[in-house]
């Protein structure tokens, strides 16, 4: 197989589950990409998802062409066929980093066991870089870590660390365009942190409990423009202690836009809980997402969106906004305050004041939703307004419409508007 982008040959990398190409434009100017798709074999069926990208490849024997915009970041599959899709993330001309400060690591294969930023580092993968590390920073500040370059711990990297990314008690934390892949937990988990940015990374895992980003008792947390391929939750926003007492301080202003994702099994693509072990966890957002595939779990918890409150947190003031759900297997939306494995609280928490505004089932199945409180009456599921929900175009008005279980809730309503 051959790629190319702009008529320059791509360097393509390969997983358990997917190829993949990573492009950086060559000037400021560039903002297109012609991409070219050379097959060993005849493809039948070709779809570029996000679906909102409104690309519909031309496919002419083994050869697949398309134009798309940079920055872009999309899944190019094979609906007919049992070949892995294919990723392409199209980047804008890269500003390297320059001064003392910086530790860079070359187009090349680089193995460390693990890998320590200090504050004021910036490490930087330039593209063609794949370096072998499980990184980690505690107590560090302005840390920065960035490039088109490759973490990659699958295999024997991975054996000594559960998670790929750890970060504990970290502010000022920066972490852009770089690829993670192979973790057997989660990927990227920040433990009582403030102040990070996750921008235009890519992620992708295939063994279970695989999380793509997990922000864990930590608040004023970005993540955007970033692409999740993930065996469990894409985004899961939690408060536990599993890495420590670091994990249990409440959770605000998390803030997650402009990203793709798809949920392999299990888990959901975006995720509040189960872990809920702090007061309070609120001003939490998502906006402008595309969740490409939610896989079928089976374990009755799989779903697009999901709230899983299974402590004693207040979880309250939650966005979703401007989402399109393209492939969905068993629940649209899951938001519960219950008692799971994971509950180590001995009273429920709450769930109240939730904004679900331009949410679009798009293609595919249309799964059950469930909204479910927990006795007593202070720990229900309250003030949940759907503004705008619609499935295949057409504006759903209520629960029936929805397909949705009501259970020991307050005040759900359903509203159309004009945008």
């Amino acid at each position: 197989m051959e790629i190319l982008v702009n008529s320059k040959k791509a360097e393509v990398f390969h997983n358990k589950i997917s190829d993949f190409v990573i492009y950086s434009a060559e000037s400021k100017c560039e903002n297109k990409a012609e991409i070219k798709i050379i097959l060993d074999e005849i493809s039948d069926e070709v779809v570029v998802r996000p679906m909102s990208l409104g690309i519909t490849p031309d496919v002419s024997q083994n050869e697949i062409h398309f134009d798309a915009t940079i920055p872009c970041k999309m899944s190019i599959e094979f609906p007919k066929s049992e070949r892995l899709p294919i990723f392409v993330f199209l980047y804008e001309k890269e500003e390297v980093p320059q001064g003392e400060n910086v530790r860079v690591f070359e187009a090349g294969e680089h193995t460390i066991d693990e890998l320590r930023p200090n504050s004021n580092e910036i490490l930087y993968l330039a593209e063609g870089a794949v370096v072998h590390a499980h990184l980690y920073a505690e107590n560090a500040e302005n840390v920065t870590i960035c490039g088109r370059g490759i973490f990659d711990i699958d295999g024997d990297y991975t054996t000594k660390y559960r998670r790929m990314a750890r970060f504990h008690k970290c502010r000022g934390l920066t972490i852009r365009d770089v690829t993670l892949e192979g973790p057997k937990g989660w990927t990227c988990a920040m433990f009582g942190c403030e102040s990070v940015t996750v921008d235009g990374v890519n992620i992708m895992s295939w063994h279970v409990c695989g999380d793509g980003i997990d922000v864990v008792g930590s608040h004023d947390v970005s993540i955007k423009n970033c692409f999740i391929r993930s065996a469990d939750d894409c985004v899961a926003v939690k408060a536990t202690d599993y890495c420590g007492p670091d994990g249990l301080n409440d959770v605000y202003n998390v803030k997650v836009n402009n990203c793709v994702f798809w949920n392999a099994q299990p888990g959901n693509a975006i995720e509040i809980g189960f872990e809920t072990r702090c007061d309070e966890m609120y001003n939490i957002e998502f906006s402008d997402i595309d969740i490409i595939h939610c896989e079928y779990e089976g374990w009755q918890s799989g779903s697009a969106i999901s709230i899983h409150n299974g402590d004693r947190a207040k979880i309250h003031d939650v966005t979703y906004r401007n989402i399109r759900i393209e492939d969905v297997n068993e629940k649209l939306f899951d938001f519960k305050v219950m008692y799971s494995n994971y509950s180590h609280d001995e009273v429920r928490g709450s769930i109240e004041n939730v904004l679900v505004e331009n949410v679009s089932l798009v293609s595919g199945h249309f799964p059950p939703s469930v909204l479910s409180g927990y006795a007593p009456e202070d720990s229900l599921v309250k003030n949940i307004r759907f503004v705008n929900l619609s499935a295949y175009g057409e504006f759903i008005h209520n629960p029936i419409e929805c397909r949705m279980v009501v259970e020991r809730c307050k005040n759900i309503s359903f509203e159309e508007k004009d945008n």
